[in-house]
């Protein structure tokens, strides 16, 4: 089995933005709860720390598959473009990716982008509304509310990225190789 340590960090990512998102907000909210863990010994706060990092890359990889199923699975299967989507992807690859290195560098590029944009986006929009949530029923303070607008300031800065690279890989496929490829949609 051929496996790229590359994958092991671009689905932690996701996973590690969260728990860094919500650890501080719960520890300070729960810290009665946390002085536990103060009487324990490093090698058991180690084994917290490396839990929580292994904890990451499964969790980051459920949110960049959520990502995928609600940006290009679930509004592909309501337009029913798949296969037309999969027809005009082959046609780009036999004219352009197969024979022009640059051409499927950039195209491999924009979307590893948008998809690894796409699950932070996920994963601080989770983090934000339970935030949101418990800031609303158990934790009316006002740190919270800055810590709340300081997570939403970077969800909105990364869903705006997102969205930029989105763009910029329709724009690529759509707009520049099929149109090289007479596949225009």
């Amino acid at each position: 089995m051929n496996f790229d340590t590359k994958y092991l960090i671009r689905w932690g990512i996701p996973g590690w933005i969260m728990i860094m998102a919500l650890f501080p907000y719960l520890f300070v909210t729960f810290i009665d709860g946390f002085k536990e863990i103060f009487k324990l010994s490093a090698v058991d706060i180690l084994t917290i720390g490396a839990t929580l990092t292994f904890l990451g890359v499964p969790l980051g990889y459920v949110l960049n598959q959520v990502h995928h199923s609600l940006f290009w699975v679930l509004p592909s299967l309501y337009k029913r473009e798949w296969k037309i989507y999969f027809k005009q992807e082959v046609s780009a690859d036999e004219k352009h990716l197969s024979i022009d290195e640059f051409k499927k560098e950039r195209y491999r590029y924009l979307l590893s982008k948008k998809h690894e944009l796409g699950g932070v986006a996920v994963s601080l929009f989770i983090s934000w509304a339970v935030i949101l949530i418990m800031n609303i029923s158990i934790n009316n303070l006002l740190w919270s509310w800055i810590y709340f607008g300081i997570v939403t300031a970077l969800t909105i800065l990364v869903i705006l990225s997102r969205n930029y690279s989105s763009r910029n890989v329709h724009y690529y496929f759509y707009d520049y190789l099929l149109k090289e490829t007479n596949e225009i949609r």
